[in-house]
């Protein structure tokens, strides 16, 4: 995988120097002109740099706490790449570059992507235990692909229920339901193999810990990433069990 830690300095470093820009720009136009639309923008831009700036610089100092760079290094390289992709959609959508329905697109598309990438990388710390659990992992890594690429079009598509169809929604929402529920058992089999090898390193729950104790329970990603899970089985099943009732009362 690549390295991107200079990248990630280096992105830093821009963020900061782009604050400091902004903040003269932001000060000198509310200081010497009318503070119309531009000035605005100008603010928001501002906005924009430091929100980012905070987001990159809580994943630095998490990663100083947890070496969470080290256990989750896909999703965290992922992450950072969203995070420039970011900055770049919101300066784009506040400049009015690209139109304010298409940047909602976006961000939803990063958001999707952003917990795949983390769905994936957390998956991928019980391979190579057993042949069983792999399986179950590389058909969980299937169903992920399947979930994001039938969710694309539902982002893209104005009014995509009625162009899709319903039935579209029901695959989408079964194909959910199996992703999660592997995942599920994916945590449950990793358990009991730990529980059957306690001389082993427990990568689920923060794992690559030198020189500490290594902690007792699940991290607080894979705690997220269960939440998540449990919201994704249940929707498609609370949603359409309450369609069902519905017409057959």
């Amino acid at each position: 995988m690549i390295d991107f830690a200079e990248f990630k300095k280096f992105f830093l470093f821009n963020l900061i120097g782009a604050l400091v820009i902004s903040a003269v720009v932001a000060v000198i136009t509310v200081l010497i002109g009318e503070f119309n639309e531009t000035a605005m923008r100008a603010l928001f831009t501002l906005l924009m740099v430091i929100v980012h700036s905070l987001i990159a610089l809580i994943f630095i100092w998490d990663d100083t706490r947890q070496n969470t760079f080290e256990r989750l290094a896909f999703f965290t390289n992922m992450l950072f790449l969203i995070i420039v992709v970011s900055f770049i959609t919101s300066i784009l959508g506040i400049w009015e570059i690209i139109p304010g329905g298409m940047v909602a697109n976006l961000y939803q598309t990063y958001f999707i992507i952003a917990f795949a990438s983390l769905h994936s990388d957390i998956l991928s710390k019980a391979l190579k235990k057993e042949d069983y659990l792999d399986m179950i992992i590389y058909l969980n890594y299937a169903f992920i692909a399947i979930v994001v690429i039938m969710l694309m079009p539902v982002i893209y598509i104005n009014n995509s229920f009625n162009v899709l169809g319903e039935i579209y929604y029901r695959f989408l929402g079964a194909g959910g339901i199996i992703d999660g529920t592997l995942s599920i058992l994916v945590i449950i089999f990793y358990k009991l193999y730990m529980h059957k090898h306690p001389e082993e390193q427990n990568t689920l729950a923060g794992g690559m810990q030198t020189g500490r104790k290594q902690k007792k329970g699940l991290s607080v990603w894979v705690w997220i990433l269960i939440i998540y899970l449990f919201i994704q089985i249940t929707i498609p099943l609370l949603f359409y069990g309450g369609f069902w009732l519905f017409f057959n009362r």
